[in-house]
């Protein structure tokens, strides 16, 4: 028995780590200057990128994140674990990369930018 649903419905059981949508700046890949690439939504554990190239899944990966609010630059450590293709936007990519340690400033971050606004 499988222990989610159909693709696109709700989950039967609860995500390792809660992830908050955010829209922050990816300005370094692997050493390399990232351009029009973004962190999509980010827990603890995890965050989903955007990019314009492909990176192949299993593959280490060092991501510079550049914060909205002129907070320090932050440089995250992981592995690619699932690369797809967006659909709506051909030449883009999604991909999930899952950090080598748990990073609790990132929840905090993540909950943050998700606050409403006064």
């Amino acid at each position: 028995m499988s222990l989610l649903t159909a693709r696109g419905a709700r989950r039967r059981v609860p995500r390792q780590a809660p992830r908050y949508p955010v829209r922050w700046a990816v300005t370094e890949i692997n050493g390399q200057p990232a351009r029009d690439a973004w962190v999509l939504d980010v827990s603890c554990i995890k965050a989903r990128l955007e990019t314009s190239f492909a990176l192949s899944p299993n593959d280490p990966v060092t991501i510079q994140v550049s914060l909205p609010d002129g907070t320090p630059d932050l440089r995250l450590k992981g592995r690619v674990t699932w690369m797809r293709p967006t659909f709506a936007n051909p030449g883009r990519y999604h991909h999930m990369v899952q950090f080598n340690r748990l990073n609790c400033d990132l929840d905090r971050l993540g909950k943050r930018d998700n606050l409403p606004s006064d």
